[in-house]
């Protein structure tokens, strides 16, 4: 889990399941944001559900044919173990002059810094590095729900769209499922369009 620690209270943050923190906001708009950001975090995390398959051919539109069980074998075929095609890392993509593709590279120190400035640390029975996708994104949902705009825009801009349209240029070459290759256009698009909204 993620715990955010404020005026001697802890509040857990659970990773795999999305539930949050209450914050207070009301602008519908940040609202859907950090509800997408949530939705699209936990489709890296474990096999989509049924439900959430629905929920999102319905949401999106989309036109993919596959069952539920083609989608989740691309999954264990995309994101899991030594034999994963495509490591959901920002360390394997975003990383400085000399370095080269690793985990725990500059990327995940970084952003693990962002995680501290904010007041967030990562429980270590929750079994991701700093830079998987799905803690950027969670950490991003936290971010809009707590209205801390200006990190928001900096862990875009140094991070978020540093790699994440990349990586999925690359998940819709290696998805086997329409499921997943639609998935890889819708992520792309949304961060790009936050990218847009913050004049990045």
């Amino acid at each position: 889990m993620l715990d955010k620690a404020k005026s001697g209270v802890k509040y857990s943050i659970n990773l795999l399941f999305g539930v949050f923190a209450v914050a207070l906001y009301d602008n519908v708009e940040d609202i859907e944001r950090a509800e997408l950001y949530r939705l699209f975090a936990g489709l890296f995390i474990h096999e989509p559900t049924d439900e959430i398959i629905i929920q999102l051919k319905d949401m999106f539109q989309m036109k993919f044919a596959d069952s539920p069980q083609e989608i989740r074998i691309d999954f264990a075929s995309i994101f899991l173990g030594p034999d994963g095609r495509l490591m959901p890392y920002e360390s394997f993509y975003n990383y400085p002059l000399g370095d080269r593709p690793r985990l725990w590279g500059k990327a995940a120190e970084e952003v693990q810094s962002f995680y501290i400035s904010a007041g967030i640390v990562m429980d270590e029975e929750i079994n991701l590095i700093p830079d998987h996708i799905s803690a950027e994104m969670l950490f991003m949902s936290y971010l809009i729900e707590n209205g801390i705009l200006e990190l928001q825009k900096r862990f875009l801009e140094e991070h978020l769209v540093k790699w994440i349209p990349e990586y999925c240029n690359e998940l819709q070459k290696y998805a086997s499922t329409g499921f997943y290759k639609e998935v890889a256009n819708i992520i792309k698009e949304f961060i790009l369009s936050e990218a847009e909204v913050f004049k990045l």
